[in-house]
C-alpha cells in the first residue's frame, strides 16, 4: 500500500476525516505533518490513527485518537500542548525524561488525578532517600526469610523470586526508584515473557513477584521506599490467561529410553552440538547423569531433589540394604520435612552412579564439578539432559547437524517435572492410589522439624532422621511399599531398553 504524506494547519477536520477512514479492514497509511507545532504529525496507519513527534532526532507516539484507548489524546489542541512539553523534556534530557514525562502524564489523565505539569515533573524526580526496586527487593526477602516472620519464605520461594528479577528485562528498572515505576513498564515486561514462552508461567510470575515485594514495602515500609501515598496498581495487574495442567507423561518406556541415552552420551559427545569453552569432552558429565538417574527413580522436585546432604543420605537402621534420605522443611514446597525410604535395588544403582563423581570432600550428595564453591548440582543441569538430547539446547538448537534424539526413538518431549504423571499413574495401577501422594510430599501433616540449629553431630542427624521417619506422620510403611513398585518398575524397563539393539544413536 502507497503512503500518503501532507503538511497542513492540523484542524479538528483531519482529525474526523482520519477516524472515519481507520474502519476494520483499512490498510495503507497516511501522514499530516502539523505546521503550527514543529515535528507533531497525525498519522492514520491501517486501522489505527495517532499523535507522533519528531523532535531532535528522537521518534515518539504521544499517544492515540481512538477514544477509550490507552493514551487518548481528544484532540489537536491537547496534542499540540502534549507535544510541547515533550519537547522540553527532550530538551532537558532526552530520549528517556520524554518516556517518563509520557508515562506519568497518560497514567494521571486516565487515573483522573488531576495533577498539573509542574506536579508531574515533581512526580519524576528521584525522591530523595526513598528506595529503588532493587533496595525493595532486599529488604523484603530479609523481612520475609527472618525468624520472627509470621510465614517465613523457604529458599525456593528466595530462589524463584531472584530468579525473576534477574531477567535482563528488569535491568533498567532495578535502580530505578520503585515510586516511578510504572503499571505500563509492568506490563511490558509481562507482555515480552508471553511472547517468548508457550506457558503464561512466567510472565505470571513476573506480575506476582513484583506485587508481593511492591505491596510488602507500602505496607511495612511505606515511607522509607516512598510507596505511602502511591495507588497500588500492582494488586488490579493481571496476566490475563490461565496456566494449563501440565499433561505430559513419558511413561516408563519413554523413561527407561532416555536414561539409555544419558547414559550412553557420557562416553560420547551428542551429535551436532557446538563446542563451547566450558563444555565436556562428553555430552553428558557423570555428575549430571547421576543427579539425573536420581531424579527420575525418587520422583521428587529437582531443586529438591537435588538438594540433599550426604549426611541426609543414611542407612535405614530397621531395615537391611534400604536407606533413607531425607529433606529439612527448608527444601520441601510444602515446608515440611520428608523422609524417603530408598529400596536396596535402588540403593546399588545409584553407588554405581555416585562412584564416578570425584568430589569426596562435598558435604552435598551430588556435588557441582564447576567452581571452587561446594554447592550441588543445580536443577538446570537436569533440566537441561532433556533439552540437550532433544536438540533443545542453545548449543545444538537449530544446526542443521543437531539430532533429536527423543524424536528419533519416539520419545515424545518431556521434563523431570512430568515424571509426577507418570508415577500417579504407575502407583494408581498398581493398586497404590495414596502411595503417589505420600512419595511426593502431598497431604503430608505437618511434623517434627529437621533443622535445627543445634544439630552439630552426624550422630545428631542421624537420631532425628530415624526419628522423623518413624514416628508415623511420614507414613513410612506406604512410602515404603511405593518406592518399591515404582524403583522396580522403572529399573525393570531400564533393563528391557538396554539389552535393546534398536534404539536410535548417532
Amino acid at each position: 500500500m502507497a503512503t500518503i504524506s501532507d503538511k497542513a494547519d492540523l484542524r479538528p477536520s483531519h482529525l474526523a476525516d482520519f477516524l472515519k477512514k481507520a474502519s476494520p479492514g483499512h490498510k495503507g497509511s497516511h501522514y499530516i505533518t502539523d505546521l503550527k507545532c514543529t515535528g507533531l504529525s497525525l498519522r492514520l496507519k491501517n486501522e489505527k490513527v495517532a499523535f507522533f513527534l519528531r523532535y531532535k532526532g528522537i521518534n515518539k507516539t504521544l499517544g492515540w485518537a481512538h477514544e477509550g484507548e490507552a493514551w487518548y489524546i481528544p484532540s489537536i489542541k491537547a496534542a499540540r500542548e502534549l507535544a510541547e512539553k515533550v519537547k522540553r523534556q527532550i530538551d532537558f534530557g532526552g530520549d528517556a525524561h520524554a518516556d517518563e514525562f509520557l508515562r506519568q502524564h497518560h497514567h494521571a489523565v486516565e487515573n483522573n488525578l488531576g495533577l498539573s505539569h509542574d506536579d508531574i515533573i515533581r512526580e519524576m524526580r528521584p525522591r530523595a532517600g526513598t528506595w529503588t526496586l532493587r533496595r525493595c527487593i532486599e529488604q523484603t526477602i530479609e523481612d520475609k526469610t527472618a525468624k520472627s516472620a509470621a510465614k517465613p519464605w523457604r529458599g525456593p520461594t528466595v530462589s524463584t523470586l531472584k530468579s525473576t528479577f534477574a531477567k535482563p528485562d528488569f535491568k533498567d528498572l532495578l535502580d530505578m526508584p520503585a515510586v516511578n515505576i510504572k503499571r505500563a513498564d509492568i506490563e511490558s515486561i509481562r507482555d515480552v515473557m508471553l511472547k517468548k514462552h508457550e506457558s503464561p508461567s512466567p510472565a505470571a510470575k513476573v506480575v506476582s513477584n513484583v506485587s508481593t515485594i511492591l505491596s510488602h514495602c507500602q505496607s511495612v515500609h511505606g515511607g522509607q521506599s516512598g510507596l505511602d501515598r502511591v495507588e497500588p496498581w500492582w494488586k488490579i495487574l493481571t496476566v490475563g490467561r490461565a496456566v494449563k495442567p501440565r499433561t505430559r507423561n513419558p511413561g516408563l518406556e519413554g523413561l527407561a529410553k532416555t536414561l539409555v541415552l544419558v547414559d550412553t552420551y557420557t562416553t560420547k559427545r551428542l551429535p551436532g552440538r557446538m563446542d563451547a569453552k566450558h563444555d565436556h569432552k562428553h555430552g553428558i558429565r557423570d555428575g549430571v547423569a547421576a543427579a539425573f538417574h536420581w531424579v527420575c527413580l525418587t520422583a521428587q522436585r529437582q531443586g529438591a531433589a537435588l538438594a540433599i546432604r550426604r549426611a541426609d543420605y543414611i542407612p535405614d537402621p530397621d531395615n537391611e540394604g534400604w536407606y533413607l534420605a531425607a529433606w529439612g522443611e527448608g527444601i520441601m514446597k510444602a515446608g515440611v520435612a520428608h523422609i524417603l525410604p530408598v529400596p536396596p535395588r535402588m540403593v546399588q544403582h545409584m553407588a554405581t552412579k555416585l562412584a564416578l563423581m570425584n568430589r569426596p570432600d562435598s558435604e552435598w550428595l551430588f556435588p557441582s564439578e564447576r567452581g571452587e564453591e561446594d554447592i550441588h548440582i543445580h536443577r538446570s543441569s537436569t533440566l537441561a539432559v532433556c533439552q540437550r538430547l532433544a536438540a533443545r539446547d542453545t548449543l545444538t538448537k537449530k544446526r542443521k547437524t543437531a539430532v533429536d534424539l527423543f524424536a528419533a526413538n519416539g520419545i515424545k518431549w518431556w521434563t523431570p517435572h512430568d515424571l509426577r504423571t507418570t508415577i500417579t499413574k504407575t502407583l494408581d495401577q498398581a493398586g497404590i492410589p495414596g502411595g503417589a501422594s505420600v512419595i511426593l510430599a502431598h497431604e503430608m501433616r505437618r511434623t517434627d522439624k529437621l533443622d535445627v540449629e543445634d544439630d552439630d553431630s552426624r550422630e545428631q542427624r542421624i537420631a532425628r532422621i530415624t526419628r522423623l521417619a518413624y514416628g508415623g506422620a511420614q507414613h513410612l510403611h506406604l512410602k515404603r511399599k511405593a518406592m518399591l513398585v515404582w524403583t522396580d518398575a522403572v529399573l525393570d524397563e531400564l533393563e528391557i531398553w538396554k539389552s535393546r539393539t534398536d534404539l536410535q544413536m548417532a
